[in-house]
């Protein structure tokens, strides 16, 4: 194989494709975690502390 054909990495700018590909698919899943906890906080200032675990199976308030 030459020299001549042998493929040579720029040092420009341009974004390969797959680069593109995977900053959108960390940008998604950024929006997605930063969304799932901005509704989690809401949903949380709702509830009192006695009743934070109401639903979860194997937990039970004990009242005095």
């Amino acid at each position: 194989m030459s020299t001549m054909s042998a493929t040579v990495r720029r040092s420009g700018g341009d974004l390969d494709v797959y680069t593109g590909l995977l900053l959108a698919a960390f940008l998604v899943l950024l929006a997605g975690v930063v969304s799932l906890g901005m509704d989690n906080s809401t949903q949380v200032e709702g509830m009192s502390s006695e009743n934070a675990l109401f639903g979860v199976p194997g937990f039970e308030v004990i009242q005095d």
